[in-house]
Order: C-alpha cells, then sequence, then structure tokens
C-alpha cells in the first residue's frame, strides 16, 4: 500500500523537478502543423507538434503530439512516441516505449519497450506484437489471438501514470535543435526548421509548462488522498460505510457544513477568544475533507470497475489511490481533448466537489470515522397471526 503512494509522489516530485530544470533550460516551440514522413524517406532528429503525426518512413528520433490529433506509425520510430489527446494507431515499428493520454492505442505492428496509456483503451490487433510491459489507467486492455506480449498487463497500475510521465518528461528533456535539409526542387512547406527557445513567448512552450504543472498538482492530489487509507483505514472504512448506507443523507449533511463554514468562521473572529480557533477549525475541515475524499474514492473506483466487469485494487489504498486517479485522468484529460474533453472535465469536477460534500457529512456521522455509522433500523413486520 505504501509503494503506491510512493509511486504518485515520486512522479508529483519529478514532474516539479523537471519544471525547475525545464525554465532555464533550452525548449521546443510546438511546431503547429501536421508532420509527415514519406516511405522511403528518413527524418533525423526529435519532433514534436501539436498537430497529425504520420510515418511511413524512419524517424530516427523521439516523437510527442499533444494537440489531441492522431499518431499513425506505417513504417519506424527509433525513439519514444508520446501522445496527448489522440488517437495511436502503430501498424510498424515503435523501437522503444509508447505513452498515450487520453486516446485508444491499436498496435498490429510492433511496439519494442512499455505501453502505458492512462484513459484509453490499449488493443493489440492482427499480429501486433509488445515486448514490454502493458500498463492502462481507466481503459481495457484487448488482445487478440494472433497477437504476441512478452510481459505482463495491468487494467490498473500506478505504472501507467508513472511510465506516460516520465516518457514525456524525457522526451521534453533531449528534445534538440533539429534541422532536415531538403533537396531545392522540394516544396518550401515541407521543409522543416525548428527552432527551441523556452524564453522565445511561444504559446506551444506556455502550455506544456503548464500541462506539467496541472499534472504535478494532480498526482500530489492523489497522494494526498491516499495516505488517509494507510494511516487511518478504520476511519475511511467507517467513513466509506456512512457514505454506502446513504450517500445522499452524507451529502447534504456535507452541503450545509460547507454553507455553514463561512458564518461559522465569522463568528469566530468578532470574538476575541474565537480568533485563535480559526487556523483549528479550518484544519479540522480541511482533514474531514481529506479522509472524506479517500473514503469516497474507494467507492467511485469500486463502481467504476463493476461497470468494467473488471477486478480492482485489493488494498484500501489502492482503492482509493485509484478512485482519486480518475478523477485526476479526468481532469487531465478533459483539458487535452477538444470539445468531449470539457465534458470529462465537467464530469470530474463535479465528481470531486460532490465527494467532499459526501466526505464531510460521513466525517459529522461517524465523528471523523472514530466510530461507526448507525445502522437506520428496519421496520418490524406484525407477527403473523395464527388463522
Amino acid at each position: 500500500m505504501k509503494k503506491i503512494a510512493t509511486i504518485y509522489m515520486t512522479g508529483a516530485l519529478a514532474a516539479l523537478l523537471s519544471l525547475a530544470g525545464l525554465a532555464q533550460a533550452a525548449r521546443p516551440d510546438i511546431v503547429h502543423e501536421d508532420i509527415y514522413v514519406q516511405k522511403g524517406e528518413t527524418l533525423r532528429g526529435d519532433i514534436a507538434t501539436d498537430k497529425s503525426i504520420t510515418v511511413d518512413g524512419v524517424l530516427d528520433g523521439d516523437a510527442i503530439s499533444v494537440g489531441g490529433a492522431s499518431v499513425t506509425v506505417n513504417g519506424e520510430v527509433t525513439g519514444d512516441l508520446v501522445s496527448m489527446g489522440g488517437a495511436v494507431a502503430i501498424s510498424g515499428l515503435v523501437r522503444e516505449d509508447v505513452s498515450s493520454i487520453g486516446g485508444p492505442v491499436d498496435v498490429s505492428g510492433r511496439v519494442g519497450g512499455n505501453l502505458s496509456a492512462v484513459g484509453g483503451k490499449v488493443t493489440l490487433s492482427g499480429t501486433g506484437r509488445v515486448d514490454g510491459d502493458i500498463s492502462a489507467l481507466g481503459g481495457a486492455v484487448e488482445k487478440g489471438p494472433g497477437a504476441v506480449h512478452h510481459g505482463s498487463v495491468n487494467s490498473f497500475s500506478a505504472d501507467a501514470v508513472k511510465g506516460t510521465l516520465t516518457n514525456a518528461l524525457g522526451v521534453a528533456r533531449t528534445l534538440g535543435r533539429y534541422n532536415r535539409d531538403a533537396s531545392a526542387d522540394r516544396p518550401r512547406h515541407n521543409r522543416y526548421n525548428f527552432n527551441y527557445n523556452w524564453r522565445g513567448g511561444d504559446n506551444g512552450g506556455f502550455r506544456a509548462f503548464w500541462l506539467f504543472a496541472l499534472l504535478s498538482m494532480l498526482l500530489t492530489g492523489v497522494a494526498v488522498v491516499t495516505l488517509p487509507a494507510i494511516f487511518f483505514p478504520s476511519n475511511v472504512e467507517n467513513m466509506r460505510a456512512a457514505i454506502d448506507g446513504d450517500i445522499w443523507k452524507s451529502g447534504a449533511i456535507g452541503a450545509l457544513a460547507l454553507v455553514a463554514l463561512g458564518p461559522g468562521l465569522l463568528m469566530l473572529t468578532v470574538s476575541i477568544l474565537g480568533i485563535p480557533l480559526v487556523p483549528f477549525a479550518m484544519l479540522a475541515y480541511a482533514a474531514a475533507a481529506v479522509l472524506g475524499l479517500s473514503a469516497f474514492s474507494v467507492i467511485l473506483q469500486r463502481k467504476f470497475f463493476e461497470g468494467l466487469k473488471r477486478t480492482g485494487p485489493a488494498g484500501l489504498a489502492g482503492r482509493a489511490a485509484a478512485g482519486a486517479g480518475l478523477i485526476a485522468a479526468m481532469l487531465f484529460v478533459g483539458k487535452l481533448v477538444p470539445f468531449v474533453g470539457g465534458l470529462l472535465a465537467l464530469i470530474g469536477l463535479m465528481l470531486l466537489a460532490f465527494g467532499v460534500m459526501a466526505g464531510l457529512g460521513a466525517a459529522w456521522l461517524t465523528r471523523m470515522g472514530a466510530r461507526p455509522a448507525a445502522v437506520p433500523a428496519q421496520p418490524q413486520l406484525p407477527p403473523v397471526q395464527p388463522q
């Protein structure tokens, strides 16, 4: 259980440290056009775009797409492939790792490394082959009868988040200046000259920085929600039972608690004796919200995996991390995918808000999880009179 929390905390710390280093280093201006490598052509260097990537020839380097467009590899990519928001189709060869956020991945060719997906379905079709591990968060993994896979398959794994974050940061760090020479008779729009400058004020660079900052905050939030399930499992279980017993009652009490927060703090501040209690009141509300959200996350992941007809994580901490990870994935993917992403982010915000309210109500009903919730008495049927 502690390993899961450690993974999330490590991921958040890695993102923050990378941001500090990237702020001082050269970063790419993301190209705002489709990238196409023709059959029989070799493109040397790493590429980044917010449009589609199609490789029919050979791309000797890494490829990253952040705009929600498709990535198609019919030829060969010698490095890593990272896609944020778009569908990935690999009928050729990717020699290193493949990471996808918010889009489906179909492999009918070969992936030489690991395959990590967050929020998208992974399909091994035809004679598709993956030499490494496959990890998917929030999506199913399907393997056709002719497909070959030598690693392990995890329908839910923290490695999906960890692997995707690691590969995305690695590609961002290693992208350097890339120039492709073209013959004089090649059309001008087919010549690429990527000038990488982090301080250039490019919207693509700012977007990448903002996405990494958002991801680090979400991973930190998942870790915080997971910690109560590790250190206070009985409290979380009691609050989980209270929400399960009557979720609408817990939500209503939590809503009243939020409404009463402002007037309650105001009453404390107008009293000299009450002013020192304001910080303690705020801490009590925060602790109740975190404990309750942890309990709500356990219920959310159960409903999610029941809908998929899959088995979720076994431990309480794993279940809390899975539920919190689902909300975080909705919020993050919602910022990447156009149109549908807005709806997904709205659902994630609604789940987060209701989870906090239900958690506050459960904290009130169970005294912060210190005692089991009272079970409503069942109506007694009148005894049957003998004829």
